[in-house]
This record gives C-alpha cells, sequence and structure tokens, in this order.
C-alpha cells in the first residue's frame, strides 16, 4: 500500500431506503503494480458488497 499517497479510489457499501440508492464511505484503496489494487476498510461491508470510485476533487483526494 502507498503510504502518504492519495488514494486512486474511495470504498463505499451501497444501501437503499426510499427508493433511492445511497453511498457510506469505509475505506480506500490505491493502484499497485501488475494491474493490482490494494485496498484498505475501516468498516467491513455486512452485504459483503462494495463499490470504488474516484476521489471527488473537494475530497482532496
Amino acid at each position: 500500500m502507498a503510504q502518504g499517497k492519495k488514494p486512486d479510489y474511495r470504498v463505499y457499501v451501497t444501501g437503499e431506503s426510499g427508493g433511492k440508492t445511497f453511498y457510506n464511505p469505509i475505506g480506500t484503496a490505491w493502484k499497485v503494480g501488475n494491474d493490482g489494487i490494494s485496498i484498505r476498510l475501516d468498516a467491513l461491508p455486512v452485504s459483503g458488497e462494495c463499490v470504488l470510485f474516484p476521489p471527488r476533487e473537494e475530497e482532496g483526494g
């Protein structure tokens, strides 16, 4: 994992409420050699599923 480097992705768990999908952040991820991704989770998704998105500019990476 690239400590000190800005994450390439944010990790979210998804849920639904009132017919809308919401995303709760649970970690970060970095690109690593050989097309891999290193993921650091701060929480575990109960469903066992998560989604990765690039960080938004206003999050500062």
